[in-house]
């Protein structure tokens, strides 16, 4: 995925873009687009201020309400909403489909980098990507992790990172390979609903 960075001068801004681009509905604050896409935010101001000169990306101001942190909804004291800076990809930027395309492109072929990422969380047994990965909206996880042994934590921060590089959240399970097993041969229908429906096996080594 090396190919978009040189193109638009820097991989933040490539985060960033594509951000936006998966999400044309939604609107990012700052503190949201450093969430999702783990880049500094001196570095999302800067590559902003370039997106927004050329017309990608449209800012406005919200008003949010602030939510007791005891929830209490009772409380009779009116809550003072406070605006806040939210950003939108501009739906009128003429190049946006071309630009939606390109990077649908690359982050498919893209993939088969993804087995290695998972080589230091456990004994990975089996690897799966669907969903989104195949662009199929029909099954209910897009990458389940199977194996013995697995570090929980780990394989959640390299899904995480994934997460950052493509701009959208991933539906995602992680299973001992007893437990998959077992449901495999149930006819479970969370399973069935992976292994019966179009998806990729990035790794398989059940076999082993």
């Amino acid at each position: 995925m090396e190919i978009l960075p040189k193109l638009f001068g820097s991989k933040e801004r490539v985060k960033l873009m594509r951000l936006f681009l998966s999400n044309p509905n939604l609107y990012f604050s700052l503190t949201d687009m450093v969430r999702r896409t783990k880049v500094p935010s001196r570095t999302v101001k800067r590559e902003l201020e370039s997106l927004q000169d050329i017309g990608f990306v449209s800012v406005k101001k919200l008003a949010i309400l602030a939510v007791p942190e005891n929830g209490n909804k009772k409380k009779k004291k009116k809550q003072a909403a406070t605006r806040s800076l939210v950003w939108q990809i501009n739906p009128d930027f003429f190049f946006a489909e071309h630009l939606r395309s390109m990077f649908n492109a690359d982050f498919f072929a893209g993939q088969d980098d993804l087995a290695e990422r998972f080589k230091n969380c456990g004994k990975i047994k089996l690897v799966i990507i669907s969903g989104l990965f195949i662009q199929d909206g029909g099954t209910r996880a897009d990458i389940l992790v199977v194996g013995d042994d697995l570090r929980r934590v780990a394989i959640e921060n390299v899904i995480s990172v994934i997460e950052s590089e493509i701009g959208r959240e991933l539906t995602y399970a992680i299973l001992e390979t007893q437990e998959y097993l077992f449901r495999l041969t149930s006819s479970d229908r969370f399973v069935r609903d992976i292994t019966d429906y179009p998806h990729k096996r990035l790794i398989d080594r059940l076999s082993d």
